[in-house]
């Protein structure tokens, strides 16, 4: 499928500027829509859920919005659509945070969301390019493997199943889970639209599993 047959939609939680990801597929040639409201998404072939932010007010704003029920069924349609979760949109596909207390997330990845040790980790958030190392034998993804992406964020996603970590990132020595992919679920906890070149080639490979 050429890219500018490609169908896509950006979630709006209302919490963020998502203008960069929206002009990143329109360099790339996408079809791209803005959602902010709940409709059948049935009709796209990728749905991205981007985000920066607290964790309670996004789920908050999937909730009251109905989006988040749209967002499930979409998912299990088949495997021909895809869900893609940038930073805080890959978090809250997980089971919970501990942002602020507990919250519960999507559930649609087995997991959590923990904040950074500050023991461990003196300098949080994570602000500033960093290499993510692919961690899944995926010839789409291995040309990204120790390449440099933006990375913003005070937590990160623990998978209850190792074997969904698509890639690692290491912060101060701490290694942790900068990559999900979960059937037709994927999640980066990197910003591919701040990543120059790399990022709108990575936006292009996550497009092939179409």
């Amino acid at each position: 499928m050429l890219d500018r047959k490609i169908k896509i939609g950006v979630i709006d939680l209302k919490i963020n500027n998502i203008q960069s990801i929206v002009n990143a597929y329109k360099i790339i040639g996408c079809n791209v829509k803005i959602i902010n409201k709940p409709e059948k998404l049935k009709s796209y072939n990728l749905i991205v859920l981007p985000g920066v932010g607290a964790f309670k007010n996004a789920k908050k704003s999937l909730m009251s919005s109905g989006i988040e029920t749209e967002i499930k069924e979409f998912v299990s349609l088949n495997q021909n659509k895809i869900l893609f979760g940038i930073c805080l949109g890959m978090q809250l596909f997980f089971e919970k945070s501990y942002e602020f207390g507990e919250i519960s997330g999507m559930k649609l990845i087995k997991g959590e969301v923990k904040k950074f040790n500050n023991k461990i980790c003196n300098t949080i958030p994570h602000m500033s390019w960093n290499k993510i190392s692919l961690k899944k034998k995926d010839k789409k993804f291995e040309k990204f493997s120790n390449k440099d992406f933006y990375f913003v964020h005070s937590y990160y996603c623990e998978p209850k199943d190792k074997k969904n970590i698509l890639f690692t990132t290491s912060h101060q020595k701490f290694n942790f889970c900068s990559g999900v992919k979960v059937n037709n679920i994927f999640g980066v906890q990197f910003h591919p639209e701040k990543s120059g070149k790399h990022g709108i080639n990575f936006l292009k490979s996550i497009n092939k599993f179409i």
